[in-house]
Order: C-alpha cells, then sequence, then structure tokens
C-alpha cells in the first residue's frame, strides 16, 4: 500500500463514504432511512459530510499542523453525529447502529489505550440513550430493559479489545522489521563498500548473460561500466565451459589487447526467486606480485648457500689459473686458461644477478612524466658512445604519466635497449614510443628494433630464467624485466614484428594506488 495511505486517511475516506451513502439513500431511495426526524438526519448527515471534507482536504494540505487531542475530539464528534443518525432513523430499531462498531474500531486502532475504551464507552452510552428513550416513547412497562443495547455495549467493548490487542503486536511487528531494515541497510551498504573496494573484480549477470551489476575494479578491465551490458564473448565461452567442467581450472585470459591477464572464476548465486551467476576477474600481475615475494624470500636463502658454496670454489679456480698463467704458460695452455676465466667470470656474473635479485628492495611506486624519463635515459646511452640516429625517442604526449618505481623503469628499459643493441647487430637501430591506450586509458612503453628478431622457438622462452641464445649472456636479463613490471603491476610482452623483435610494457593506470 501506498505510505500516503495512513489509517487516519483511510478512515477520513470511509467517514466520507458513509456520509455520501447515508444522503444518496435518503434523496434517492423513497426516504427509506431518516424516517422518524427527517430534518435532524438531513441536517446532520450534510453538515457532517461538509466537516469531513473539510477534514480531508486540510489532512492532505499539510499546512496546518495539528494538535494532538483534534484525533480524539474527531472520534468523540462521530460517535455524537452517529448517536443523532441513529435517532433520527428511529433508535436501534433502524438498524444504522451497527455503523458504530466501526468507529470502535477505528478509534482503538487511531488512540488505543484508555481513549480507544473511552469511544467504547461513549458508544454503549449513546446506544443505551436511543433504547430508553424510544422505550419511554413507545410505552414500554419497564424502559430500564437494555437488553439490545447491553449487547451492543459489550460488543463495543470486545471490538476495543481484540482491535487494542491485534494492533499492540503489529505495533510490536514493526518496530522489529524497522530494525531489520535498518540492521539489512547497514549490511547492504558494508557489502558495496566492501565489493566497490576490492581490487578484484566482480560482476552479476543472468541466463542471457547480461550484466546486473558490477564493481568499478571489474569495469575498469573494459574502461566503461559493465552494468546493463551483455557479457564479452570470451567469457561467455568460459561460463560455458564452466557450466559443463566447474572443477577445471580455466588460463588465464585478456579482456582486451590491452587490459592485463585476469583469471576468471564463476560462482552460482541463488536469490530465492532468480538463478544468477557472479564472475570474479582477478589481475594474474597481482597474484604474480605475491608469489613473486615468495620466491624472493626463498631465493634469497638459495642465493646465500650459493655464494658460500660456489664462490669460494671459484676463487679457487681463478686464482689457480692465474698461477700458471704467471709460470709462461705455452700459447696452447694460455687459450685453455682464457677459457677458464671466461667461464668462471661468466659463473660468478649469474651468481651476482641471482643475488641483486633477491636483495632487490621493494619499489617505491610514483608518477612521473614518461617523456622526461626516456630522455635521461637516452642521455646516457649517447655518452656511452651510441649516436643519435641509432637510439631515437618517439614523442607523443608529453604530459602522459606512469605510476612506477622510477629506478626500476629505467632498469628496465635501459635492458630492453641493451638487449636489442646485443642481439641486432652493428646497424641496429632502436626506436623507444610511449602512448596511452585509447580504450582503457592505460599508458604503454615500447621498445623495438630492426634486427633479425626473435624466431618462434626462442619467443616461447623468453622470459624463462636462465635462458639465453647467446654465449655471453646468463639469461636472467628479461625475466629480471618482467618481474620488476610485475612488481609495479605492469606487464611485459613481445609482440612479434617485421622486421625486429618490439616489446611492449604496458603500465597500471597513474591514477591507481597500489596495495
Amino acid at each position: 500500500m501506498n505510505a500516503n495511505w495512513t489509517p487516519a486517511r483511510i478512515y477520513n475516506l470511509y467517514r466520507i463514504v458513509i456520509a455520501v451513502v447515508l444522503l444518496a439513500s435518503f434523496y434517492l431511495s423513497d426516504r427509506m432511512i431518516g424516517q422518524h426526524l427527517p430534518w435532524l438526519f438531513e441536517t446532520t448527515v450534510t453538515a457532517y459530510l461538509i466537516l469531513t471534507l473539510a477534514s480531508s482536504a486540510a489532512d492532505y494540505a499539510h499546512t496546518l499542523r495539528k494538535p494532538a487531542w483534534t484525533q480524539p475530539l474527531a472520534l468523540v464528534i462521530d460517535v455524537l453525529v452517529l448517536g443523532l443518525v441513529v435517532h433520527s432513523n428511529g433508535g436501534l430499531e433502524g438498524g444504522l447502529a451497527v455503523l458504530l462498531l466501526v468507529n470502535v474500531a477505528a478509534g482503538n486502532i487511531l488512540l488505543r489505550g484508555r481513549l480507544g475504551f473511552l469511544i467504547a464507552a461513549l458508544a454503549t452510552l449513546t446506544a443505551m440513550f436511543e433504547q430508553f428513550y424510544f422505550a419511554t416513547q413507545t410505552g414500554d412497562r419497564d424502559p430500564f430493559q437494555l437488553t439490545e443495547a447491553g449487547l451492543l455495549g459489550i460488543a463495543f467493548f470486545m471490538v476495543s479489545l481484540i482491535i487494542q490487542q491485534i494492533a499492540s503486536r503489529l505495533e510490536r511487528s514493526e518496530v522489529i522489521a524497522a530494525r531489520q531494515r535498518v540492521a539489512i541497510q547497514r549490511l547492504e551498504a558494508l557489502n558495496q563498500q566492501i565489493v566497490a573496494r576490492m581490487r578484484t573484480g566482480v560482476m552479476v549477470f543472468d541466463d542471457d548473460h547480461r550484466v546486473l551489476q558490477s564493481n568499478p575494479s571489474a569495469d575498469g578491465y573494459f574502461a566503461r561500466a559493465m552494468a546493463g551490458q551483455h557479457l564479452p564473448k570470451a567469457l561467455v565461452e568460459r561460463h560455458q565451459r564452466w557450466r559443463g567442467a566447474p572443477h577445471l581450472v580455466p588460463a588465464p585470459l585478456r579482456l582486451s589487447r590491452q587490459s592485463p591477464e585476469v583469471n576468471a572464476r564463476f560462482a552460482d548465486l541463488d536469490t530465492g526467486h532468480e538463478a544468477l551467476t557472479l564472475v570474479f576477474l582477478e589481475d594474474t600481475a597481482r597474484i604474480a606480485q605475491e608469489a613473486q615475494q615468495l620466491n624472493l624470500a626463498s631465493l634469497g636463502r638459495l642465493s646465500a648457500t650459493l655464494a658460500h658454496e660456489i664462490r669460494n670454489p671459484l676463487s679457487a679456480i681463478s686464482q689457480a689459473a692465474e698461477l700458471l698463467d704467471e709460470d709462461g704458460a705455452s700459447s696452447e695452455d694460455a687459450r685453455l686458461l682464457a677459457i677458464i676465466r671466461n667461464h668462471v667470470q661468466r659463473v660468478n656474473g649469474i651468481i651476482s644477478d641471482v643475488l641483486d635479485l633477491s636483495r632487490r628492495p621493494r619499489g617505491q611506486a610514483a608518477r612521473f612524466p614518461v617523456a622526461t624519463a626516456l630522455e635521461e635515459l637516452a642521455a646516457g646511452w649517447y655518452q656511452r658512445g651510441i649516436a643519435r640516429d641509432r637510439l631515437r625517442i618517439e614523442h607523443h604526449d608529453d604530459a602522459l604519466e606512469i605510476r612506477f618505481d622510477r629506478s626500476q623503469f629505467l632498469q628496465v628499459v635501459d635492458n630492453l635497449i641493451g638487449n636489442a643493441f646485443d642481439h641486432g647487430g652493428e646497424a641496429c637501430r632502436v626506436t623507444v614510443d610511449y602512448g596511452q591506450h585509447p580504450r582503457t586509458g592505460l599508458p604503454w612503453v615500447a621498445v623495438r628494433d630492426n634486427g633479425p628478431g626473435v624466431s618462434d622457438t626462442a619467443a616461447a622462452h623468453l622470459f624463462e630464467p636462465f635462458y639465453t641464445t647467446s654465449d655471453r649472456g646468463n639469461g636472467l636479463g628479461l625475466y629480471v624485466c618482467r618481474q620488476l613490471c610485475e612488481a609495479n603491476q605492469a606487464t611485459l610482452d613481445h609482440e612479434p614484428t617485421r622486421p625486429g623483435a618490439r616489446f611492449v610494457i604496458t603500465c597500471a593506470h597513474p591514477d591507481r594506488q597500489f596495495q
């Protein structure tokens, strides 16, 4: 029911309807009612109708604040008016006294307590007066035989008692319901805050794969609000596969070329009246970052053992090679000793890289313009003798900012440039450009060269530790670069291109606060 339809307003409507029905019956039915005193009946009902119309108009106008005594007074007036109507209709024999039951019931709903019983008492007195009056008028021997009026009085008080009991219980139920509603609203607000602040993307969709709700993290993967949209095709396929084999763990997927890899997990949501499905989207970069911290902790313990167990024998081997060389070794022996020294240096370099990786402090991500950082990096290469036509920075948006640990960002890009020069040959030219994906708003930085490129076989193992195609490398460079990117919630990928190779760093949104 509409909240505007309060019990008081419903009772006002009843009063108007009763007054209209009584007048219509008086004028249109050959005056079947009000025969005893027609002028009193007509005057009373007409005045009552005007009064109830004015009261209803004032109630809806909200212009005046009604005092607390207006409601009891109105109910008392109703009993008196109906008493006059019953009197003008010929007393209790006319049958209109039953209308007093409605007044008594309304009085106990609207007033309650002693005031409710007061209305019942007034209605009882009215019925007794009418029976006593008409008994004296008709010449009854004993006008004090008030059987009918007494029964009506008992009915009035029983109605009062029952209505008050029912109203009291309803009131307690309303209080409990109000408390539960407040608790539910608080819980709903809490759930909304939790879901909105979750780093995991959450979407709810129906059987037609229409998204009903989504949190900001999920919207961020698509760079638009997903509520009301159709579930992307990739997720629809994953959902159908999950329905067929819910125990299988699906591989990560990219929702778009620019978005990071995400894990999609599904769960049924039974609301009781419709079957919905939840999908949780979790950035694999964050998961990898947490796994990386565990790996680095294990690697730190392993590297300490390696440093002790391997470097001591290496030092002995290196020292022995130097002693043999001092004794005037032959040319053949000198060649063999050079091989020993080179491999000792290589193993020692691997140990140093592993130690540096395990001891690397956690990055302090901050916003900075990508253009100035790249110019600073290029200036360092120029100072090392690289010609300007071999390393070029392509400027697109000098105001573009990224959120990254600056030193780690420079280390990653510097390593990618160095790899390009090492594998591209003497004529290799390297270009570094940057920009922002138009749909997702994520900034990116790309390093490409015009060298021979990366073979399909090597591309499958590029980021594996200790995998290298160079005699001078140790296979940790690209692995470390990807680890640094993941530590800053960025991704590093190789994109095949002809000629040469292209490595792309896709950064997190600069407004995103890392946790």
